[in-house]
């Protein structure tokens, strides 16, 4: 009888020594809980676990436990193999050593020279296999969600086994192992069902409190129409088994940095809007983040907040500078599908927020343009 996707996770996850969990780029409560959670049902398996991110962790986010282990560059993923032909018994001693850019290594003989016996021979350099034995990713509808740890690392996706949980329907099924439930609130709403296939006293209360953080932030509190029935029995599972639920809701609801508060002074100071459309639209320039002290990343609670608490408005739009061109974020209310507009922009789409980048290098150009793909797309033409 053919496995499950849960009995093939559990399956691979067994064989596997070493780990890697990837979240993808500006990543939400759902994905950062999920994957922390994940990390610690890991490490108490003995698995050795690495945990990435291409993009910043928001910083209210930050105090889940082992939120330091989270890291945004995949580095010594391979080994490298010099081969050279060679009797063992002829071989005393072995040591290298790095001067400057330069790899010197030493071979001591039991007996004589070995030169005239290693003269002509071939010397081989050549990659052994990956350190991780598999991948899991989460809450991504393809590998380029990534980022550039994918972009960077592609082959490394290509030959090892990937684990694919999420609960979007624009998944791609990109995995070996692919389990997306479309009718799950979160991600960590599914990794909170699969924790019990690793033993039942597995769970902690770190662990809970990682995948709790997921579920009220996939669920905004248990407010939005993806609360189920299933979303809340999860919830009280995990709060029985000691996640901290007025610490997520203090540090996810009620708690915002002072980086963040000047942010959102700077965008609502700006703030455009056309009632036609009940849209409403920012810029945010470089010197803007360097003198609130806050980065790009920072946009999506800003934004998040802006469409939640503005009954009247319905499409938001900010635009910013990451490097050299015009980068923007347009989220909607919920009522309002934003595939069709991520199409018209060449961007992606994610949970009513669409991403993208222009190739325009000034503000005035770049704002005529996306004003006018937003009002054809909204006049449905």
């Amino acid at each position: 009888m053919e496995l499950s996707p849960r009995q093939q996770i559990c399956e691979l996850v067994g064989k596997s020594d070493s780990v890697l969990v990837c979240l993808p780029k500006n990543p939400d409560g759902d994905t950062v809980g999920s994957a922390l959670g994940i990390f610690l049902i890991l490490e108490k398996l003995n698995k050795k676990v690495t945990i990435v991110c291409p993009t910043a962790v928001p910083e209210n986010f930050l105090f889940l436990p082992a939120s330091e282990n989270i890291s945004h560059k995949l580095e010594g993923i391979r080994e490298y193999v010099l081969s050279l032909e060679v009797r063992k018994e002829n071989l005393e001693q072995l040591r290298y050593e790095v001067n400057d850019r330069l790899l010197n290594i030493f071979i001591t003989a039991k007996n004589g020279d070995l030169e005239n016996k290693l003269e002509n021979k071939e010397i081989k350099l050549e990659p052994a296999k990956f350190k991780y034995d598999s991948i899991i990713v989460l809450g991504v509808q393809d590998l380029e969600n990534l980022g550039v740890v994918y972009d960077e690392n592609s082959e490394l996706f290509f030959e090892t086994p990937v684990i694919n949980i999420d609960h979007h329907p624009s998944n791609e099924y990109f995995g070996k192992v692919n389990l997306v439930e479309i009718a799950a609130s979160s991600t960590a709403e599914i990794i909170a069902s699969i924790y019990p296939m690793f033993g039942e006293d597995i769970l902690d209360d770190k662990i809970a409190t990682a995948l709790l953080t997921g579920i009220i932030s996939g669920t905004e509190s248990f407010q939005n129409k993806n609360t189920t029935p299933r979303s809340l029995i999860a919830a009280a599972s995990l709060i029985t088994a000691g996640a901290d639920q007025q610490e997520i809701i203090r540090y996810l609801f009620k708690t915002k940095p002072v980086s963040i508060l000047k942010l959102m002074g700077k965008v609502m100071s700006d703030l455009k809007y056309n009632s036609q459309y009940k849209l409403a639209w920012s810029i945010v320039a470089p010197e803007d983040f360097q003198r609130v002290n806050a980065t790009p990343e920072n946009l999506h609670p800003v934004i998040k907040d802006l469409i939640d608490s503005s009954p009247e408005i319905d499409i938001i739009l900010l635009l910013y500078k990451d490097g050299s061109t015009v980068k923007g974020m347009i989220n909607l209310v919920e009522q309002i599908s934003g595939e069709e507009l991520s199409k018209a922009l060449n961007g992606e789409s994610k949970d009513h927020q669409v991403t993208f980048e222009l190739e325009e290098e000034n503000f005035e150009s770049a704002e005529r343009i996306v004003l006018d793909k937003i009002k054809k797309w909204a006049d449905g033409e």
